[in-house]
């Protein structure tokens, strides 16, 4: 956003005398001549020049970005498959253009093969992309490939970072206060407009920053299991439903009921 500076000139008056009345006309009259003046040594363009300074790059990695990027990693350590389970520190290549910051982590990961690395596209609202990709691949090129022309026009930064696992604390759900409260009716709407017949409806409980929600529906017709990708800030936050693939019902019920959360 480009501010407009205006010049303010205070004259303080401390009497009303004619002489000062006169000074004050005589100040106005020589500054217009001397802006009549610069103007034609300008030649002749009366036209007020501004300049304005390049707006000062945002910082690397961007501080909120990280901030999200930590309660992801909190998130996923709850679960059964956790790549980065065993590191101490992460050693990260960082992509950025506008509000999206990529995390590329150069380190091997947990349960890939050797040469697989492993990369997180975060947008303001939480996570946007990412998947892994081969070693020999430029890592560039892996972390902006989920970013598509989004912002395609902001200037790329890139710097690296290290990330102290160590200092992450443990998952926590949020509060069950009012704006939580907001988020799962609209969660429930949703659910109950691809199952109307719900009989139940139990979410595994869930932080406002969380990537994915887990959800249990009962209906007449049997018990379903499914996920979503969640963006609280979002309307509706439930979007990308998925299935579990080759994962077991039972341990689905589990990681549910586990912390259950019950919508209906």
């Amino acid at each position: 956003m480009i501010r407009w500076l205006g010049l303010c000139c205070l004259v303080a008056a401390t009497s009303y005398l004619a002489d000062d009345v006169k000074t004050v006309r005589q100040l106005q009259q020589e500054a217009r001549k001397e802006q009549s003046s610069q103007s034609r040594g300008a030649g002749g363009n009366s036209g007020l020049k501004l300049t304005v300074a390049a707006p000062s790059p945002v910082a690397c990695p961007n501080p909120a970005a990280v901030d999200i990027f930590k309660h992801y990693i909190a998130y996923q350590r709850t679960e059964e498959s956790d790549p980065l389970k065993g590191l101490s520190v992460l050693h990260t290549e960082v992509w950025m253009r506008g509000p999206l910051t990529g995390f590329y982590i150069e380190d091997k990961l947990n349960g890939f093969a050797p040469n697989i690395r492993m990369a997180y596209l975060f947008g303001e609202d939480g996570l946007q992309g990412g998947g892994t990709c081969p070693i020999e691949k430029d890592w560039r090129m892996c972390t902006a490939g989920s970013a598509g022309a989004e912002y395609a026009t902001n200037v790329v930064q890139a710097c690296t970072a290290q990330i102290d696992l160590r200092t992450i604390p443990a998952w926590v759900p949020s509060p069950d206060d009012q704006q939580k409260r907001q988020v799962a009716a609209q969660l429930r709407r949703e659910i109950e407009a691809e199952w109307p017949n719900a009989q139940e409806i139990v979410v595994r409980d869930f932080n406002l920053q969380d990537p994915q929600i887990t959800f249990y529906v009962k209906t007449p017709e049997g018990e379903y299991f499914q996920g979503c990708a969640f963006h609280a800030k979002r309307e509706p936050p439930c979007e990308g439903w998925h299935l579990f693939g080759q994962a077991l019902i039972s341990s689905i019920r589990k990681w549910i009921f586990e912390k259950p959360y019950r919508l209906k």
